[in-house]
């Protein structure tokens, strides 16, 4: 399934005002509830050069693909330095504690 990316505006907005914001080692993961799947992978200059900035952000996309499937919404995962460094079975666990975080966050809501 391919993802939807989220538009300037779109981003510029959750950040600012997310519905959900958990930070882990990892990554930091901004959430809110809409109709349609819409994710994005951020990941700032300060974290590298290009090539560093671009392994991250691989690293972090392979371990959405294989972690779980995300529920609609708009998502932005802003990389971090250890999801270049660690090795990838404690990234994509890591990164599956956040998603579960945000579906149990649903569900509380939801209630």
């Amino acid at each position: 399934m391919k993802w939807v990316p989220l538009k300037r505006f779109q981003i510029q907005d959750l950040i600012q005002s997310p519905a959900l914001k958990i930070s882990l080692p990892e990554c930091v993961i901004f959430y809110k509830p809409q109709s349609e799947l819409r994710v994005s992978i951020l990941v700032g200059r300060k974290l590298g050069k290009a090539h560093q900035r671009n392994r991250i952000r691989r690293r972090l996309r392979e371990a959405l693909r294989l972690s779980c499937h995300l529920e609609t919404g708009l998502w932005i995962f802003m990389g971090r330095m250890p999801a270049m460094i660690e090795d990838f079975d404690s990234l994509r666990s890591g990164v599956m504690k956040g998603i579960l975080k945000v579906k149990a966050w649903e569900g509380q809501s939801a209630e």
